[in-house]
């Protein structure tokens, strides 16, 4: 007993000490602090609670309040039906308990406020918002359930291996799906829960104990479906890597702060910030870990800019990090980002003050501020936006140079009166193929001309040049340049000094670091998907000559490009490879946005890809890419686990791969290169190849894998719906009915045949050959030796597949085959 009292009066000069400052302070009840021995009945303290309690009570706002008579019968109703183990009742049942009442029935008018007022006293939970109002909670300690049930800490997670793995998932990452958490639900303990599990989800999403990024179908209106989902309390673990010290480097890093009134942020906030970060960039892996903790996130922009965003104290701060320099990241790029970020911050602002019915007062609850070269000084960016002049920090460092990179003119053509050109650091770098291709396209022939004669380029060469691409200027242009760079090592400042000796302006090389403004009239959350093949196929078709620019500004090397063009002479073949490339390429998230920012850059517009899109359902990009994603999340566990050749028979059973996929599959003399080829055709054609693909893990013993990879929308048998009737659709096929027929019954073949007097018969038919039956029965085991079987029937004329049925028909397993 004398140890509580000295630990009560250090628990209360600590806890004085922790929200001394705190601007909520008068909110907080501190004194008294009560120690309860939950061991005791009789422990004293109890009854202190108690009095606590009871006094706080009657402090309440609104304690003392008189209340309408006509409300009480329906709150005595409501509170029958808690006791005798109700949680939650629909609005109708509401209504109908109202409207059965003997004593009194609410007006619809009198009923809402009765629902807001009991709500406002925590006696239930009932949000009136579109995906809420249809349900109210008269049991708020079900949300306490619901909280408990998925977060907890370690020790209470369950041991069932399928849950406790996904308590594992989200507490590394911080994301669940909704199917996840229905099946944590499924537990004995929480089976109250299920009956109303999208009503607590979405009421999960409402509070930000949830979180995803909404996105709405432009034509409907209506919330489009989200695979993952993000619980940031679940996220402890703070940023342990060195990124922000090795990678955000002065020499490298612009950064700004939004800034807060509070002296820290309500946590839901951030959160959700990094929700939208997280669906509009890609994630970034540094040293083979992602760059995702709590409050911290790392993406990828694009090859040459990163984008960090980390929460300090009442700060949110971003930086924008170039690969190379500083002085060399791209104003539209940081502003664009800062403008989206703003935004993005000033809309969740606006749902918080909305759900506590506060008034938009049109203040913000935050301001931006503009950091120094150190990040240790920070100027609000009203005062840097007033003045004409420099604006020097403590360091010395002019903070206004800084602002103008966050807040570059979108429509500004040339630089500023007082633009200095490329930093000392920047002059130092080699160009990238992206900024040698900006700076051809600003520059009339005759001057590239000139500058390559100036760098020690001959004339020989030039004409070279202009003879390979005689119809094709542009690309005269930007070899020249790459060619400069390549075999004679130019830099920034050997074009810098070369364009001064011309007298020609060394702002041309600012120009470098423009990116064109696009006009879009694609809606958003189709810009924000990835592209389909169908879209890349019908875009291909429209690139032209421009094929080789759209492949610098899409990222794609000299070496890829080139490669492209000695294997493919037809333009619209040059421009397939090179966006499938690209797309393949998830360094940097691959979408339409990206796709039309390319078009324009390149000078083709985006009027083409407009055209393409205009017809296409969102739906549908988010049922691709979610495909993609699943198949990236798990392409290790695949590559490493699986055994092909089971899941390769039920997948050309199901007709989505051929014998010749199959053959170039089993080509790679390694298991895990087999696995890596079966991906890539299963990304390449997704559906139905995807869905065909998990249902065979799932049959042959790969469940777990296959629950992994199975989309929300999945059911069991997705390959059943895939495959046409016996003689319906097969013309789509585009192969001989025969070949169709044979195939569909692939399994059945290779597990149901004998196969001996089966050659026997072929050899006598001339079918097959002596030596093609020796290399069947070179098989280990009768499986191998029927699969080698098909594969030579599958490539025979209808001659050969009529004497194969002749052969089955003397054999008793024909019976059990029934191919038709």
């Amino acid at each position: 007993m004398e140890n509580v009292e000295t630990r009560r009066k250090e628990l209360y000069s600590e806890i004085e000490k922790l929200f001394k400052d705190h601007e909520g302070r008068h909110h907080l009840v501190l004194r008294p602090l009560i120690f309860v021995n939950a061991k005791n009945q009789e422990d004293p303290e109890i009854e202190v609670l108690k009095k606590t309690i009871t006094e706080l009570t009657f402090n309440h706002p609104c304690w003392g309040e008189r209340m309408p008579n006509a409300c009480v019968p329906l709150e005595l109703e409501i509170a029958e039906l808690v006791a005798e183990g109700k949680q939650i009742m629909s609005l109708a049942e509401v209504k109908e308990l109202n409207a059965i009442s003997e004593v009194s029935v609410l007006s619809p008018e009198q009923l809402t406020d009765f629902l807001h007022y009991q709500h406002s006293l925590g006696k239930i939970v009932y949000f009136d918002t579109p995906q809420l109002r249809d349900n109210v909670i008269i049991s708020p300690l079900l949300m306490v359930e619901v909280m408990r049930s998925f977060i907890t800490d370690v020790e209470f997670w369950p041991k069932e291996d399928k849950t406790r793995k996904t308590f594992k998932k989200m507490s590394i990452n911080g994301m669940i799906q909704k199917v996840d958490l229905y099946q944590i639900w499924e537990q004995e303990e929480f089976r109250q829960i299920l009956p109303f599990k999208e009503y607590i989800f979405d009421m999960l999403i409402h509070l930000d104990i949830v979180s995803e990024q909404r996105r709405y179908d432009t034509n409907t209106g209506s919330r489009l479906p989200v695979e993952h989902f993000f619980v940031p309390c679940m996220l402890s673990q703070r940023n342990d890597t060195d990124f922000l010290t090795q990678e955000c480097t002065p020499e490298r890093t612009v950064s700004l702060a939004f800034v807060f009134n509070g002296t820290i942020i309500p946590p839901a906030l951030p959160n959700r910030l990094i929700c939208a970060c997280l669906s509009m960039w890609t994630l970034k892996q540094y040293r083979g870990r992602k760059l995702m903790f709590s409050g911290f996130v790392g993406l990828s922009f694009d090859k040459e800019h990163d984008i960090v965003v980390c929460v300090e104290g009442n700060k949110i701060l971003l930086y924008l990090v170039h690969k190379r320099s500083k002085g060399l990241i791209v104003p539209e790029i940081a502003t664009s980002v800062r403008e989206c970020l703003h935004l993005t911050l000033e809309r969740i602002s606006e749902f918080y003050q909305s759900t506590v019915h506060e008034k938009l007062s049109g203040q913000l609850p935050f301001h931006t501020e503009y950091s120094c070269s150190r990040f240790i000084c920070y100027i609000p960016g009203e005062r840097l936006a007033l003045k004409t002049d420099e604006c020097v920090c403590y360091h010395g460092d002019n903070i206004k140079l800084n602002w103008k990179v966050w807040n570059q003119e979108q429509k500004q053509k040339q630089c500023d009166p007082d633009c200095t050109g490329l930093s000392e650091d920047a002059l130092s770098q080699f160009p990238s193929n992206t900024e040698l291709l900006r700076l051809s396209v600003n520059c009339e022939t005759h001057m590239i001309h000139d500058l390559a004669i100036h760098l020690d380029m001959g004339e020989t060469e030039w004409s070279d040049m202009v003879e390979n691409y005689p119809r094709n200027t542009q690309m005269v242009k930007f070899l020249t340049l790459i060619d400069l760079r390549e075999n004679s090592g130019i830099r920034f400042k050997d074009l810098a000094n070369s364009l001064r000796e011309m007298k020609i302006t060394t702002h041309t090389l600012c120009m470098m670091r423009r990116r064109k403004q696009v006009k879009s009239s694609i809606p958003d959350d189709i810009l924000d998907s990835i592209p389909t093949d169908e879209i890349l196929d019908n875009i291909s078709t429209q690139i032209g000559k421009m094929v080789f620019q759209l492949g610098t500004e899409l990222g794609l090397s000299i070496a890829d490009l080139d490669n492209i063009d000695k294997c493919n002479c037809d333009l619209t073949a040059q421009s397939k490879e090179v966006l499938f490339t690209w797309r393949r390429d998830r360094l940097v998230r691959p979408t339409i946005r990206v796709l039309e920012q390319a078009l324009v850059n390149s000078r083709k517009g985006a009027r083409c890809l407009e055209e393409v899109v205009k017809n296409v359902d969102p739906k549908t990009l988010r049922a691709v890419e979610t495909i993609t994603d699943r198949i990236r999340d798990n392409a290790n566990r695949i590559i490493q686990e699986i055994q092909t050749s089971q899941i390769l028979d039920h997948m050309m059973t199901q007709l989505v791969i051929s014998v010749d996929d199959r053959r170039r599959i089993e080509q790679h003399a390694g298991q895990d290169d087999q696995n890596k080829a079966l991906l890539d055709i299963v990304i390449e054609r997704r559906e139905p190849a995807y869905g065909v693909f998990v249902d065979g893990l799932d049959t042959y013993g790969y469940e777990e894998l296959a629950n992994d990879l199975k989309c929300e929308s999945q059911k069991i048998s997705p390959s059943a719906a895939l495959l046409p009737a016996d003689n319906e659709d097969l013309s789509d096929w585009n192969v001989p009915l025969y070949k169709v027929r044979l195939q569909k019954n692939y399994i059945k073949v290779i597990t149901g045949i004998q196969h001996e007097s089966i050659v026997d018969h072929l050899i006598t038919r001339d079918v097959v050959s002596v030596d093609d039956g020796e290399k069947i029965e070179s098989g280990k085991t009768t499986q191998e030796k029927n699969r080698t079987l098909m594969d030579l029937l599958l490539r025979k004329n209808k001659q050969g597949y009529i004497e194969f049925l002749k052969a089955l028909r003397k054999d008793s397993c024909m019976q059990i085959l029934q191919i038709k």
